[in-house]
């Protein structure tokens, strides 16, 4: 049986750490709906981009950003370095390797952003680019970044494919694991095709093909500075989308801590009640034992003694 004091102490623990566990659930939840309501301007943004696609038609332009040139293909891989995940990176990683799977490992480029997911394709040797992990703070300093490595990458056709592989969150109660193609992006200037811009720009058409119209720059400089800003605008969401699911894993995982959390908790206060009744109730038998002795011999030494007299 535990001392009194001991169970005094687990209580006082278990009680810190329930408060603990849940103002970390609490400022995930907060940051994750803080961030969800930001997400609108994505739609605003891409409203407006997609009118440049309609100036000029330059799904023909040969770029390697617009049409396939290696067979290599990058997988960028976003994993997270904050704990309490549960198996997001996990899940991450298993749909990298989906990707990957029926390749020659020559074929396939990893760029991996995030330390946790660079230590375990580490520890399995493999090469790979790395990035640092995401920050709230400079997500978009960081999209430009990764968009530079992965143009010049496409541009001197050391990697034909890029494929982000991320998690995203379905609610704020469920994540899936998402796989998508950001590079060659030819689907966006085409209009026949099922994109993102098509669908923004359905039934407006093109002002004018590329082979009627004199423009300044380049079509090749048109398309490279379209297909960066897209790709930015895509690695930011992505990057938001992983934030986002990265803050609802971590509420979710915390709700589990605190159910068991509070279930220790519960059975501390159980052993605090049952130990301090049991001293109570020593206590109470024990006075009462005393109070009896003492009256006891109180009666004794009251009662009139009886001499033995011894006769000759």
């Amino acid at each position: 049986m535990k001392r009194l004091s001991e169970i005094r102490k687990e209580l006082k623990f278990y009680k810190e750490l329930y408060a603990l566990v849940e103002t970390l659930k609490s400022i995930a939840a907060s940051q994750y709906h803080m961030m969800e309501k930001a997400k609108e301007r994505f739609d605003l943004f891409m409203n407006a981009f997609s009118g440049f696609f309609r100036v000029v038609n330059l799904v023909d332009v040969e770029n390697p950003l617009v049409k396939l040139v290696s067979s290599r293909i990058g997988i960028v891989i976003v994993t997270s370095d904050s704990g309490f995940m549960g198996g997001l990176n996990q899940g991450v990683l298993r749909m990298a390797e989906e990707i990957e799977a029926g390749r020659e490992k020559e074929e396939v480029a990893l760029i991996v952003i995030g330390d946790k997911g660079a230590t375990i394709l580490a520890d399995r040797g493999r090469e790979f680019k790395f990035f640092r992990g995401i920050n709230q703070e400079t997500i978009y300093e960081q999209a430009v970044e990764v968009k530079n490595y992965v143009i010049g990458e496409v541009l001197a056709k050391r990697i034909g494919k890029v494929v982000v592989v991320y998690p995203k969150p379905v609610s704020f109660t469920a994540q899936t694991i998402e796989a998508i193609t950001i590079l060659p992006c030819g689907e966006l200037f085409d209009i026949k095709a099922e994109s993102e811009i098509s669908r923004r720009t359905s039934g407006t058409g093109v002002l004018a093909d590329a082979t009627r119209v004199v423009v300044e720059s380049s079509y090749s400089d048109m398309v490279e500075y379209l297909a960066g800003v897209w790709v930015t605008s895509k690695l930011y969401e992505i990057f938001e989308d992983s934030k986002l699911a990265e803050f609802s894993a971590r509420a979710l995982h915390l709700e589990g801590s605190a159910q068991k959390v509070e279930k220790e908790l519960k059975k501390a206060q159980h052993l605090l009640f049952k130990a301090t009744h049991e001293r109570i109730d020593k206590g109470m038998r024990e006075s009462f034992s005393a109070t009896k002795v003492k009256k006891r011999k109180k009666k004794l030494q009251a009662e009139p003694r009886m001499e033995i007299v011894e006769v000759a």
